[in-house]
């Protein structure tokens, strides 16, 4: 009998994990979403369209398929307390607790926990209930300062002086917006940090944690890190599972971080951390920091690290679940993955994505196609608040990767707009100067 596995999420991230666990052969796959993304509908075994705040139905839909795990992949639910509710039915889930999701959803909460456990690994901050004393405190640091609200923002709500905030004036201007939302009442000012970003994803358990590839993302909209923020154009990996301006202390001091900060959870809470943990970092001056977690697959990172990832996902984490962790195999190959995007993102969101293409030809280039969109009566691709369409290669070398995504999108006709740079020499030659201004 096969095994049923549930995924919550609409998105390229979900896609690829469906394909990842369609690889064998003893699996049924169920999904949960609330766009009728052609990428993942067409592949599963039966799906459900609705919100992803609908607790009560996703759980009830488990419960009608009798799935064996499920796996939320994206925040919303995870922060509604899905994982909770599916405990409560007793369906096993991979993810977070409400409680252990505030790693993601509540930046004050996990800001004060690493001061505990990891404050050296962390800016200094402080966060804010009152407008005026948060402006004072960014004109005390001479307003070089990052912002953001404490919630969930889908990667958009961080605004940093000298790059979203250009003068002091700005600064106070976005303070007084997040405190102008109804849907926030606390505001993080903290040190600005200059370094190079980095990704690390892990599946946790308890204290157990398995590391997967670093990822680079790039949120800027436009060539050579210009432009306005993203949620994000593209990300690259490297086939040592490095980045070619990072050395393996680096990646070690950010896996110790994870470490110590989800024993620092256990012994806070009395909760194990569960689920997809994405690390954010940077690689300062001063060594490594961690931006922000997220508790739930990156996207576009996430396609990077499945693309190369040899091991079944769905054994490697009921493995992890049952006590007994071991490393997943990643092939030596290195991946690049670009979006195309309407050409008014991201200053406008609900846009159409005007596009055509013969996705047989996309696959001949050595390329996939991975939809962060849906699909209207007309065969164009609504984006909402998402972005477009996903082209992932893997290859032998950075260059070639590359190359066959920039074969690939040659074949798409209509209007676009995306990252020519992501994943060229150029590019990460001007990453690698960076870091070596750092580190000398």
């Amino acid at each position: 009998m096969s095994t049923r596995i549930l995924i919550v999420g609409s998105w390229a991230k979900e896609q690829i994990t469906v394909e990842n666990i369609r690889r064998a052969d003893d699996y049924e796959v169920h999904a949960w979403l609330d766009t009728n993304n052609p990428g993942i509908t067409g592949q599963v075994d039966g799906f459900e369209i609705g919100s992803l705040y609908a607790i009560d139905e996703i759980v009830d839909y488990a419960v009608r398929q009798t799935v064996d795990l499920v796996l939320p992949t994206t925040a919303s639910p995870l922060s509604a307390g899905l994982v909770d509710a599916l405990s409560a039915k007793q369906v096993p889930v991979f993810g977070p607790v409400r409680d252990a999701a505030r790693l993601e959803s509540d930046k004050a909460w996990t800001r004060r926990l690493m001061q505990k456990c990891c404050p050296e690994a962390i800016p200094s901050f402080r966060v804010f209930t009152d407008r005026d004393e948060a402006v004072a405190h960014a004109r005390e640091r001479d307003f070089e300062v990052a912002v953001k609200p404490t919630g969930l923002t889908e990667g958009l709500g961080v605004r940093v002086f000298g790059d979203q905030l250009q003068t002091p004036e700005d600064v106070v201007a976005y303070i007084d917006d997040l405190f102008a939302d109804p849907g926030n009442d606390r505001v993080i000012v903290e040190e600005k940090l200059t370094g190079v970003e980095f990704t690390i994803q892990c599946l946790v358990d308890g204290e157990n944690v398995i590391p997967t590839p670093v990822v680079q993302d790039y949120k800027k909209l436009l060539p050579a890190e210009e432009g306005p923020n993203t949620a994000s154009m593209g990300s690259f990996s490297d086939s040592d599972g490095l980045l070619p301006f990072l050395k393996q202390t680096d990646v070690d001091s950010a896996i110790d971080i994870v470490n110590r900060t989800v024993r620092a959870f256990r012994a806070e809470t009395q909760t194990d951390c569960r689920g997809f943990l994405y690390g954010q970092f940077m690689l300062t001056a001063d060594g490594i920091r961690l931006i922000e977690y997220n508790f739930r697959p990156g996207d576009p990172e996430w396609m990077n690290t499945l693309a190369v990832m040899e091991d079944d996902l769905v054994d490697a984490i009921s493995q992890l679940m049952q006590g007994s962790p071991r490393p997943i195999r990643f092939a030596d190959q290195a991946t690049v993955c670009k979006y195309i995007v309407p050409p008014a993102y991201p200053e406008k969101l609900d846009e159409i994505l005007d596009v055509n293409f013969d996705a047989g030809e996309i696959r001949a280039a050595g390329v996939e196609l991975y939809y962060s969109c849906g699909v209207d009566g007309e065969g164009r691709y609504p984006v909402g608040s998402e972005r477009g369409l996903a082209l992932l290669a893997a290859a032998g070398t950075v260059a070639a990767a590359n190359e066959r995504i920039e074969v690939a999108i040659d074949r798409v006709e209509g209007d676009f707009f995306y990252r020519s740079d992501i994943g060229t020499a150029e590019l990460i030659a001007a990453k690698s100067r960076e870091v070596e201004a750092l580190r000398s």
